[in-house]
């Protein structure tokens, strides 16, 4: 994806769902048991935001999703911290 950044450390990370659109990813809503989930999807790539991190007074809340980095990505991580 472009147009991103990351910011070590943090407990979690956010996602601009606007910057997904602008690089022509797909939002998608499905229902899973009786749970709305949010995807994203570009060709074969798809994103599920099935967990609900956190509720505001306004019945909208925070959705988020597990990611697992790869091992290219561990690599990378693993060679920064030593920097």
């Amino acid at each position: 994806m472009k147009n991103v950044k990351v910011k070590p450390g943090l407990v979690k990370n956010l996602f601009s769902l606007s910057i997904v659109m602008l690089n022509d990813w797909d939002l998608l809503t499905e229902t899973k048991n009786n749970v709305k989930i949010l995807k994203i999807k570009k060709g074969d790539i798809e994103y599920e935001f099935d967990q609900k991190v956190s509720k505001n007074a306004n019945g909208g809340y925070l959705m988020g999703m597990q990611m697992e980095p790869t091992k290219s990505e561990e690599t990378k991580m693993k060679k920064n911290h030593k920097n």
